[in-house]
């Protein structure tokens, strides 16, 4: 194998360290080759028990990581427009910014695309471990870990303590998920812990993102994140008709099934 192959599916297998799974159109755009180079290299990484491919892409064949294990099936629940999501929502990050990221797997994503764009230099403030794992040896970024009880389930930290920590911070933005999103009345949570982690990272941040894609829309919530006037970015996979005259500007980012 020549040079430009070997440091091309290097660049690959680096890549798949800190995502569940890959598509092509992500490779392409990581490493610059053609969708022909990208199956080739995929068949023969393949044989040579370096990944698994998969219907679009490919996944990591060594033992996963803690992170990985835990996401790896909430991550594949509509897959495609979180990554899609996830790449939008990077395109308004600017190098030198401070930005606050919530955990969760949309949230993951949008790291991972930092990553894959080279988006530096960055101050990542932040109390998921998914987080760290993805962009703690990236060359550029500094990270700030909010510590706290850790969670095991969110493979967070949360409490009292986390939600003070963040009030000794200033960012510029803050990346937020959650679990169900109102168009006329704001994001919500599911679980207080995570509510109140999310809440802090509100009051610490200049402008607010909100990762939502469409299966969260109109779902029950119980404990509010961020209301209407709150929130600066929904960034989402879909439109909806409640979404006309919001407070907030509305980016719907296409997934790889949306335009084939």
């Amino acid at each position: 194998m020549g040079r430009v192959p070997l440091r091309r599916q290097t660049k690959i297998l680096n890549y798949l360290q800190d995502v569940p799974e890959v598509s092509v159109a992500e490779l392409v755009r990581l490493t610059g080759a053609s969708v022909a180079t990208i199956r080739r290299d995929l068949l023969d990484m393949e044989k040579n028990g370096l990944l698994v491919r998969t219907f679009g892409g490919a996944r990591c064949a060594v033992q996963q990581s803690l992170v990985m294990r835990t996401f790896e099936h909430r991550s594949m629940l509509q897959h495609d427009e979180k990554l899609a999501i996830a790449a939008a929502a990077a395109d308004l990050i600017k190098p030198g910014m401070t930005i606050v990221i919530d955990s969760g797997t949309t949230c993951w994503h949008f790291s991972a695309q930092l990553k894959l764009k080279e988006i530096t230099p960055l101050r990542i403030i932040t109390s998921a471990l998914a987080v760290i794992e993805t962009l703690g040896g990236t060359e550029g970024v500094e990270i700030h870990l909010v510590g706290g009880l850790f969670r095991i389930s969110n493979l967070d930290f949360c409490g009292a303590l986390s939600a003070s920590m963040f009030s000794n911070f200033r960012a510029d933005a803050a990346i937020l998920g959650c679990d169900s999103f109102l168009p006329r009345d704001g994001a919500f949570s599911q679980d207080m812990d995570s509510a109140a982690i999310s809440q802090a990272m509100v009051q610490c941040a200049d402008k607010r993102i909100v990762l939502c894609d469409h299966s969260k829309f109109n779902q029950k919530g119980c404990y509010r994140i961020l209301t209407l006037q709150e929130i600066h970015y929904v960034v989402t996979n879909q439109p909806d008709k409640a979404f006309k005259n919001a407070p907030y500007e509305v980016i719907i980012a296409e997934s790889s099934q949306d335009t084939e």
